[in-house]
């Protein structure tokens, strides 16, 4: 290992610390017995790293470490987390010690459990970590050009430094595009604690950096609700937030895939619809392209290799609002998808492909004749 990494895996301690010891040695001192005393302060101050090295591999807390000087056990502060927060649906924490290395990970949710168990970070450069975990989010298909959106969370005491690391991971993610050949739409704020967010979080199995993106959202729109939100990913969130707008104390760095134009945002009267059947549609929505993909490879979809896709609205027999949507193939060797939905509908109920594709044009052009 190299010297300076070994640096890493060392916690740090307090400089007046050092100095306090320092002193108390040297006034405990006998005279006679010089060598013997440097000894045993050269010997505490070893406990003192070995102590730290322990704590990072998990032999002690991040938060203290206990060392015994002059024949009594001491507990010294270490230096204190920031906490990095990852969501998509996978939600990831990263404890992070004020050398910026990974001390510990957290996987908050299932989905999360797939994403830690294919990694290794502890010990890492937070912002190599970050890299790491969102490269394996998109290797597992939680990231996608369709489903581009993460949420980061930083937690620390000092604001400049929550600061300071948010825009490193932010900055880290944008270069991850980059390299894939597609934007990732980037949520990010910072908090200075979240104690009070914590029950909520584990109750949902999220990270409270999204409990209170989720609240933040309650408080501009109150037809919205925490136990509402709290259901979906972060892509269904990022697209409402393009809907309904991003509270002022959350960044946004590039597009949410698969958002509504705003052309036939207009059309459908989007600022008419309830909160509820805002987050059903945009759900419905984000369901018919998962469905799309299944069907044919992602990336033929997201390079619309013929497709066209048009929204209609009407509404059926009884008066409920219904949805019809046609991805419409320009190639005829590839055939065209449509699906219908209603207003309390999450998911499309009627699904077409290329060999009955007609019942659809026939069903929607029917519809909406209706609705006329």
């Amino acid at each position: 290992m190299r010297k300076e990494d070994l640096f890493n895996y060392i916690g740090s301690v307090d400089d007046r610390y050092i100095e306090e010891l320092f002193e108390d040695e040297v006034k405990a001192m006998p005279k006679s017995s010089d060598h013997k005393s440097w000894r045993a302060l050269a010997a505490s101050l070893a406990v003192i790293v070995v102590g730290s090295a322990a704590m990072f591999f998990g032999l002690g807390k991040a938060d203290m470490g206990t060392t015994d000087i002059g024949g009594h056990t001491t507990k010294l502060p270490m230096a204190a987390n920031t906490v990095v927060m990852l969501d998509v649906n996978p939600s990831v924490r990263l404890e992070v010690n004020d050398r910026n290395v990974v001390v510990e990970v957290d996987a908050v949710n299932s989905d999360a459990e797939k994403i830690t168990a294919d990694i290794s970070v502890v010990g890492k450069k937070y912002d190599d970590a970050v890299k790491v975990t969102v490269n394996a989010m998109q290797k597992n298909g939680y990231i996608t050009e369709l489903k581009n959106s993460v949420l980061v969370t930083v937690v620390d005491g000092d604001e400049e430094r929550a600061a300071s690391v948010r825009k490193t991971v932010v900055d880290t993610i944008v270069k991850i595009d980059k390299s894939v050949g597609y934007d990732i739409s980037i949520l990010s704020q910072t908090m200075t604690g979240d104690s009070d967010l914590r029950e909520l979080a584990e109750k949902n199995h999220v990270t409270t950096g999204r409990i209170m993106l989720i609240e933040k959202i309650c408080k501009l729109n109150s037809e919205f609700s925490v136990d509402k939100l709290v259901k979906n990913n972060i892509q269904t969130i990022n697209q409402l937030l393009v809907y309904t707008g991003v509270p002022e104390t959350v960044e946004r760095i590039g597009e949410a895939a698969g958002v509504v134009p705003e052309k036939i945002r207009s059309r459908l009267k989007f600022d008419e619809m309830s909160g509820d059947e805002l987050i059903n549609f945009t759900c419905a929505l984000s369901d018919f392209y998962t469905r799309l993909t299944d069907y044919y490879s992602e990336d033929d979809v997201v390079k619309q290799i013929g497709f066209v896709l048009d929204i209609k609205q009407g509404k059926d027999a009884d008066g409920k609002t219904l949805w019809g949507i046609i991805a419409e193939s320009r190639n005829h060797d590839i055939g065209s998808q449509g699906a219908v939905f209603g207003s309390g509908d999450t998911k499309v109920k009627d699904w077409y492909d290329q060999h009955d594709i007609y019942k659809v044009s026939k069903f929607v052009k029917g519809l909406l004749d209706i609705a006329a």
